[in-house]
């Protein structure tokens, strides 16, 4: 119930962004742009300022690192691997060779899906300093007493009501938008890359085979999937599940500007996992265009509503 409010919510912000843009009281494109630029330069520097100045999740860090950083680069490797395969199957059955729908749709848009250049590399190391800086100022700052939560939260919301007034401005057919293969193809792979990415956590580590997968099926949502496993009485699974999707949330603004100049740039949304439909959201709508806006937020619903389904349920099995 609560992920289905949380969703009902980023979406009324985006409605009232793209309200304020029919009545005309929305600003030059440009200027939408650059407000969506800045407040998500915040959004990370908070992420790295809550990193580097709470004791508890530095401590974590040397604890469990391992684990959590090894399950999150399995489950984004399994995910763009899936989300890779799932179109080359795609494009087998459709009989289709060099080009595919996502790459005309970003060509539209005047996003280009051409080679890697340092234009691609510059984009993320933008971003990793803003996050590296939030944690040297966090790290040498006494520990704050505000609610993080709370302050990401408002940032969050400001971001999404300028994204939904960004769509508007695009003039894009919000039915065409949503009536697409990616819609189904993107969350599907994503589910299927990420517990196979769960199962080589198995191997690696010698977890049961249930563990790792209730630890990867957290999707990058570490505010709830850590916590439920912990309430399921593995404290020391529960922070290595916090540790993982912090990290995967973290790796994927790196990967998402990456993964947008390849022939596959969908696989971006499927690396954001539960967070296309907020946190990294911006990022996929700057890198992706327009248009990727309802496939990365139908894709980070979808992927939301599972997490605490099958992260008990995969915690519960006896092998």
């Amino acid at each position: 119930m609560d992920s289905l409010i949380q969703i009902l919510v980023l979406l009324a912000f985006m409605v009232a962004g793209a309200l304020i843009c029919v009545i005309k009281l929305a600003p030059p494109p440009r200027i939408t742009d650059a407000i969506i630029k800045v407040v998500l330069w915040a959004l990370l520097f908070v992420m790295g300022f809550r990193l580097g100045n709470e004791r508890g999740l530095r401590d974590r860090l040397g604890e469990i690192g391992l684990l959590g950083v090894g399950t999150a680069v399995a489950t984004l490797a399994g995910t763009i691997l899936a989300v890779w395969l799932a179109y080359a199957l795609l494009d087998a059955l459709s009989k289709r060779q060099k080009t595919d729908a996502p790459v005309q749709d970003l060509k539209a848009s005047g996003h280009s899906a051409g080679g890697l250049g340092w234009v691609h590399f510059r984009g993320p190391a933008i971003l990793l300093a803003v996050v590296v800086l939030g944690f040297v100022a966090g790290a040498f700052s006494r520990e704050a007493a505000f609610d993080y939560g709370r302050v990401t939260g408002w940032v969050l919301n400001a971001l999404l009501f300028m994204i939904g007034m960004q769509f508007a401005q695009s003039k894009l057919s919000l039915k065409s938008a949503f009536v697409r293969v990616e819609t189904v193809l993107v969350p599907a792979a994503t589910i299927v890359g990420t517990l196979a990415g769960g199962l080589v956590v198995a191997l690696v580590f010698r977890l049961s085979v249930g563990k790792a997968l209730a630890l990867s099926a957290g999707f990058g949502w570490y505010t709830l999937s850590g916590v439920l496993i912990s309430d399921l009485g593995d404290p020391v699974l529960g922070s290595a599940a916090f540790l993982s999707n912090m990290a995967r949330e973290s790796l994927a603004f790196i990967l998402i500007p990456l993964l947008s100049a390849t022939k596959r740039p969908y696989a971006a949304i499927g690396v954001a996992g539960a967070t296309a439909m907020d946190v990294t959201l911006p990022l996929v709508e700057q890198c992706l265009g327009p248009d990727s806006v309802p496939v990365s937020f139908t894709s980070g619903a979808v992927l939301s509503m599972l997490v605490p389904v099958l992260v008990p349920l995969f915690f519960g099995l006896p092998f």
